[in-house]
C-alpha cells in the first residue's frame, strides 16, 4: 500500500508543485494597495476618487488619491510606469496611438459640462463670435484647455486676433465681471459656488451654443447637454431658457497590468457612484462601455457583458479572489492527476504481478520438463524445483486486490505438483 501511494504521490506532489509556482507567476493575489490620479485637491476628479477610496475600503484596499494638476496630468502619471500610478480619471480625446499597449480603459464615468460665459452687449452663439475676443480657457495641466483649444480651432475662433489669458477658474470669472477678458470658460457641476457667482454677475451671460450638436460630432471627446430651463433654480426660473451645453466626457484609466480583481472592484465602486441619474445623464447610464478612445481591459468587457460572476454576487471580494484562485488551480491539477493516477495504478499492479507471473512462468518450464523427460534421474531435480518454488508462494505477502492472483499461483503448484506425483508412481510401478 505503500508503494503504491508512493507512486502516485511522488509524480502528483511534482505536478501540484510546478503547477502552483506557474499560477503563482501568472495571477499572484491581488495587492491590498492601490494608486489613483485624482486632479486639483477639491476638484470634482478628486471627490469621485475619494469616493472610490471610501467603497474600496470596505473590502480592506487602500487607494491612495495623487494630486495632479487636472485630466492631462493624470494620463501622462498613468503612461509612467515610474510613478506607481495603477489608476486615473481624464478626459476622453487625449489617448496617444502607443497608449493602448499599456493602458485600458475601465469606462465612461460623467460627463461634465462646460460653461461658456461672456461679456457683451450683443447675444453670442456662435464659437466664431468669439473670433478676436480675451478669452481664459483654464491653466496648462488641465484637460479643458487643450479640448476648448481643439472646439475653437473647430468654430474658427482660435487664430489671432483671439487672445487667451492663463487663469484658474476662479480668477478668470473675477477677471470676467471685471471686464479684464471678455470670455470665460470652464467646467462645473450645477451645485458649485464658481457657477452660482457666474451666474449672478451683472453683465455677465451664460453661452447658448447653437452648434453644440454639430461641434460633438466634430471633436472627438466632446457631448452636446441641455441644461433645461430652470434646473439651477426652479424658484428663479435659472436658467429662464433651455441652454444648450458643451461637455466633455471622463473616463477611468488603468494600467494593463493592474490585478483583475482590483479593476472589478474599481468597476464595482464607479457603479455605486456613478449610477445615479443626474442633471445630464439618465439612471444606470454610468459607467459606461462607450465612448472611449481607449479599449475596454477584459475584465471590463466582462463587468458590462456578463454581469458579476455567482462568487462575485453572493461572497466577500476575498473569499472570491480566492474562490476562483481555487478553481483555477484544481481543474488543472486533477486534470493533469488523472492520467497519473491511471499509470501509477497499471504500474503498482505490474509491479505487484510480476513476481507472480515469473513463478508461473517457472511452473510452466517445470510442466515442460516433466512432459520432456521421465527419468527417475531428474525426478528429484523436478521435485527439488517444485520445493523451492513452493517456498517462494509460501513467503509471498501481497495486497488484498492481488489475492486471487496468488490462489491461481497456488493452484498452478498443485497441479505441478500432482504431475510429479503421477510420474514418480509411475516409475516406481514401473
Amino acid at each position: 500500500m505503500l508503494r503504491r501511494f508512493s507512486l502516485i504521490a511522488l509524480p502528483g506532489t511534482a505536478v501540484i508543485a510546478i503547477l502552483y509556482v506557474a499560477y503563482s507567476l501568472i495571477d499572484p493575489l491581488p495587492p491590498r494597495r492601490l494608486v489613483i490620479a485624482a486632479g486639483i485637491a477639491g476638484s470634482g476628479y478628486d471627490n469621485f476618487a475619494r469616493s472610490y477610496a471610501r467603497i474600496l475600503a470596505r473590502d480592506g484596499i487602500d487607494m491612495e488619491i495623487r494630486s495632479s494638476a487636472g485630466a492631462v496630468e493624470n494620463l501622462d502619471l498613468l503612461r509612467n510606469p515610474a510613478s506607481t500610478v495603477q489608476a486615473a480619471l481624464t478626459t476622453v480625446g487625449f489617448a496617444e496611438p502607443g497608449d493602448s499597449d499599456h493602458l485600458a480603459s475601465l469606462g465612461g464615468v460623467f460627463d461634465a459640462p462646460i460653461f461658456v460665459f461672456y461679456k457683451s452687449t450683443e447675444r453670442v452663439t456662435r464659437l466664431a463670435q468669439l473670433r478676436g475676443k480675451r478669452l481664459a480657457i483654464g491653466t496648462a495641466g488641465t484637460s479643458i484647455r487643450p479640448l476648448i483649444l481643439q472646439v475653437l480651432k473647430a468654430g474658427g475662433a482660435a487664430d489671432a486676433p483671439t487672445q487667451f489669458v492663463d487663469l484658474d477658474y476662479d480668477r478668470a470669472v473675477d477677471s470676467l465681471i471685471a471686464g479684464e477678458i471678455d470670455v470665460a470658460i470652464f467646467p462645473s457641476q450645477l451645485d458649485t459656488p464658481l457657477l452660482r457667482r457666474a451666474l449672478a454677475a451683472p453683465d455677465v451671460r451664460l453661452m447658448d451654443v447653437a452648434q453644440a450638436g454639430a461641434i460633438a460630432k466634430t471633436v472627438p471627446g466632446i457631448k452636446h447637454v441641455v441644461l433645461l430651463q430652470g434646473l439651477i433654480d426652479l424658484a428663479r426660473d435659472i436658467p429662464d431658457a433651455d441652454v444648450n451645453l458643451l461637455a466633455s466626457v471622463n473616463s477611468l484609466l488603468v494600467r494593463k497590468d493592474l490585478h483583475p480583481a482590483l479593476q472589478y472592484l474599481l468597476l464595482e465602486a464607479i457603479r455605486e457612484v456613478h449610477t445615479a441619474p443626474g442633471p445630464f445623464n439618465r439612471l444606470g447610464e454610468f459607467p459606461a462601455e462607450q465612448p472611449n478612445d481607449l479599449p475596454l481591459s477584459l475584465t471590463a468587457q466582462s463587468f458590462y457583458r456578463s454581469g458579476p460572476t455567482f462568487w462575485q454576487r453572493y461572497t466577500s471580494f476575498w473569499l472570491t479572489s480566492l474562490l476562483n484562485r481555487a478553481l483555477f488551480f484544481i481543474v488543472p491539477v486533477v486534470a493533469a492527476l488523472i492520467p497519473i493516477i491511471g499509470f501509477a495504478s497499471r504500474l503498482y499492479r505490474w509491479l505487484a504481478l510480476r513476481r507472480i507471473v515469473r513463478l508461473h512462468r517457472a511452473l510452466g518450464g517445470l510442466e515442460h520438463e516433466l512432459a520432456q523427460s521421465e527419468d527417475k534421474a531428474h525426478l528429484a531435480q523436478h521435485q527439488a524445483r517444485l520445493s523451492e518454488i513452493e517456498s517462494a508462494v509460501g513467503k509471498f505477502k501481497i495486497a488484498p486486490p492481488f489475492e486471487v492472483d496468488l490462489h491461481r499461483l497456488r493452484i498452478h503448484s498443485r497441479m505441478v505438483q500432482d504431475q510429479i506425483g503421477r510420474m514418480a508412481s509411475c516409475i516406481d510401478g514401473n
